[in-house]
């Protein structure tokens, strides 16, 4: 019985569905992430991120789709493209709270904020 019931454990483990991994951020990154199956839940992370004026952040997309790091300020200051498994940098060299949103995906949406020296 306990061996049937070890088997059947096994089995159930062998066929759950792969999680994505996960990577954490390296300073001044942000990813894209895409759950399986769960284009809602698409986002950036850190979905908010604050560094000093004068840092490059870097936007890294590892996902299987097209996406977008575009300003939601008026004159769009910043509209980059990501292709899967590439990478792209912004300068931010104003003090400031710069929020973002995926041009394809609308529900992915971030901010970076921008601190005169080290952000608290």
């Amino acid at each position: 019985m306990v061996r049937a019931l070890a088997c059947l454990v096994l089995l159930a483990s062998a066929c759950a569905p792969a999680s994505e991994p996960q990577r954490s951020p390296k300073p001044n990154e942000v990813q894209v992430f895409e759950p399986a199956g769960q284009e809602d839940k698409w986002t950036y992370t850190p979905n908010m991120i604050g560094v000093a004026k004068g840092t490059t952040v870097t936007f890294v997309n590892r996902g299987k789709e097209f996406h977008t790091v575009t300003s939601d300020d008026a004159g769009r200051p910043f509209d980059l493209s990501l292709n899967t498994n590439q990478t792209g940098t912004i300068l931010f060299e104003k003090v400031g709270t710069f929020s973002y949103h995926c041009g394809v995906h609308p529900q992915m949406k971030g901010i970076v904020k921008v601190c005169d020296g080290v952000c608290p």
